[in-house]
């Protein structure tokens, strides 16, 4: 509970440091990429199984997906902060492929210099660029996620890891792909080998008049469920961040594992 409390201290210093990074300076202010905002919490999955979610959240639901991560024996790709993600989804031949870069541990100011010195310039509509706070990380992204139709050897029942590889690097963006050096984009991606599948199901709902996204999520005996919204404002998304805490922490729903769900999966 002390743990607890201290985070609840430190959500409230950085909506303040949020809101402030607005007015850093004139040429920060200026700044062509502006992220947007997603709060994410994990709550107790004791708790929440499919009648509490709706009940609890006024939700409905949506779909049951299959997550695979694809990344080398020793995460490569992950410890130079890429990462590729699979979703398949139950009675659908639609499928998607997120490609992300993060910067943690890194100030945003310091992280989005570093994403227009690879030539974005923040107009790009196709990829999205968010500030995600969970726990005590605030961690800015850039991703871009590719819709597609699902295959004889890539679908909901069954996936093969090659055939997976070889939609990956088809459809892997010319800005993520030369990031570091083509060469070593590729030669990773050989290497990769598959982490999951998780399963899942999703819903939509809404927390303290807010919408909200939830994910059940299960892997290897274990189970997170996630609660989620996203902003564009900085100010607004701090407030929220904070009542959503507050209430969470008030009724008892609340985990103290507050991993992502990267981790959940590839930390296994």
């Amino acid at each position: 509970m002390t743990k607890l409390k201290k985070w609840a201290f430190y959500i409230c210093v950085m909506g303040l440091t949020i809101i402030s990074m607005m007015s850093v300076s004139t040429t920060q202010a200026k700044a062509a990429i502006e992220p947007g905002h997603e709060i994410k919490f994990n709550i107790k999955p004791e708790i929440f199984k499919e009648s509490t979610i709706v009940q609890v959240f006024q939700a409905t639901k949506k779909d049951d997906v299959k997550i695979y991560f694809y990344d080398t024996f020793d995460q490569t790709f992950l410890h130079n902060d890429y990462i590729h993600r699979l979703r398949v989804y139950k009675g659908s031949n639609k499928m998607d492929i997120t490609y992300k870069k993060r910067f943690l541990n890194t100030p945003l100011s310091d992280a989005i210099a570093e994403t227009a010195n690879h030539g974005f310039t923040g107009s790009e509509s196709n990829y999205k660029f968010e500030l995600d706070s969970k726990g005590d990380h605030r961690t800015f992204t850039i991703s871009r996620k590719e819709s597609l139709k699902t295959s004889a050897d890539v679908s909901y029942d069954t996936v093969d890891t090659s055939a997976a590889k070889k939609r990956i690097l088809e459809n892997s963006p010319k800005k993520i792909v030369n990031w570091d050096s083509e060469a070593w984009y590729k030669n990773t991606l050989s290497q990769a080998v598959v982490y999951g599948p998780a399963n899942a199901m999703t819903y939509k709902g809404s927390f303290l008049g807010h919408e909200a996204d939830i994910e059940v999520w299960q892997y290897k005996g274990d189970m997170m469920v996630e609660l989620s919204t996203k902003l564009d404002d900085a100010a607004q998304a701090a407030v929220i961040e904070k009542q959503w805490y507050e209430q969470l922490l008030f009724a008892g729903y609340l985990s103290v594992d507050q991993r992502g769900k990267t981790a959940f999966v590839m930390d296994k």
